[in-house]
């Protein structure tokens, strides 16, 4: 009861409400740490939830100590509030805290009624691994997003003075 993210809900896997899907494409391949990958959308429905899944399968880890290799970040921005990959108060994301370095599959999920444009940012914090074997280099990672009640739309991303979106 204390492992996993829950069972799949195949009703709302078939509901009709708009997603944005990206599954492990050639163009979003992560080879260095560092690299970001951005997705930008407008929420569709407000009386539907907003839920981004960010999943990927990470290279062989370790036998002994830590399993994980490869590290990568989800941050959601929604009007200026900001949101990272599993930092959760009860069923629902919070702004703020810091990000998961050890999941494969992070989350962000916020209630019906959040309306507005949205960022959605993947960030290869840590690539030290092969994360497609037989594919590239020896440094590489794919990954799936989900982004469910958006739809793709162009918005304004406002990077920091003096950061980069690779």
């Amino acid at each position: 009861p204390a492992q996993g993210m829950g069972a799949v809900n195949l009703g709302r896997a078939f509901d009709g409400v708009p997603r944005i899907l990206c599954d492990q494409r050639e163009e979003d391949l992560f080879t260095a740490s560092g690299q970001t990958r951005v997705f930008t959308g407008r929420i569709v429905q407000t009386n539907e939830p907003l839920r981004v899944t960010l999943a990927w399968t990470d290279a062989p880890g370790s036998t002994t100590g830590n399993a994980f290799n490869n590290d990568l970040d989800l941050t959601v921005q929604v009007g200026t509030n900001l949101y990272l990959g599993n930092v959760f108060s009860g069923a629902s994301s919070v702004a703020g805290g810091s990000a998961d370095a050890r999941n494969n599959v992070e989350n962000v999920l916020l209630p019906a009624g959040v309306t507005g444009d949205i960022v959605v940012t993947v960030t290869a914090a840590n690539i030290n691994s092969d994360g497609v074997p037989n594919h590239g280099g020896s440094l590489d990672q794919d990954f799936a997003l989900v982004i469910y009640n958006a739809t793709n739309t162009t918005v304004p991303v406002i990077v920091p003075t003096g950061a980069a979106l690779l």
